[in-house]
């Protein structure tokens, strides 16, 4: 069975990276979520791990995890991008009162079973959006703007995604 991403993601064109100026102050908010707690790091290692450990039990659940995995991986690469043409560095860490605090797998919720595991998935990709939301509040520039909103459209696809596999899987 082949993946077909367009199925994962918002049926738009992401825009271009455009950065008029570098901007360090912009690149650390991006960072948080590049790879702070809340993530696209932290959500491709996720993603990941449930789709390994769900293949077995729920092979669809498993492959649609796979692919939503793929989506972040892109996100990452944007956001990465992003970091890099506004002066920063695009590493696995955030940084708080000038200490880089590096990203740790205790960021993954694991998840016991394959309905706690999409229910961490929902519940984080609500928190990813709120957090993309919040930095727009911080960001005057409608270049980046645009980035973040076009991402928070795949979040939102991944939440349905996620809700109607957990109604047809997981709901009894």
């Amino acid at each position: 069975m082949e993946n077909n991403l367009d199925l994962y993601r918002a049926k738009l064109p992401y825009p271009p990276i455009v950065v008029v100026k570098p901007n360090k102050h912009y690149a650390e908010i991006i960072q948080t979520s590049f790879a702070g707690a809340v993530s696209e790091f932290s959500a491709i290692s996720q993603y990941i791990y449930h789709h390994l450990r769900t293949e077995d039990q729920y092979p669809e659940i498993s492959k649609a995890l796979e692919s939503i995995a793929i989506v972040e991986m892109y996100h990452l690469e944007i956001l990465g991008k992003l970091i890099i043409k506004l002066g920063g560095n695009p590493g696995y860490w955030i940084n708080k009162k000038d200490r880089n605090l590096n990203w740790n797998s205790s960021f993954v919720n694991y998840g016991l079973n394959a309905t706690e595991m999409i229910n961490y998935d929902i519940a984080d990709e609500k928190l990813a959006i709120k957090q993309y939301i919040s930095a727009e509040k911080k960001i005057n520039d409608s270049n980046i703007i645009s980035i973040i909103d076009r991402i928070i459209l795949d979040e939102e696809v991944h939440i349905q995604i996620l809700t109607e596999l957990s109604k047809k899987y997981l709901t009894p």
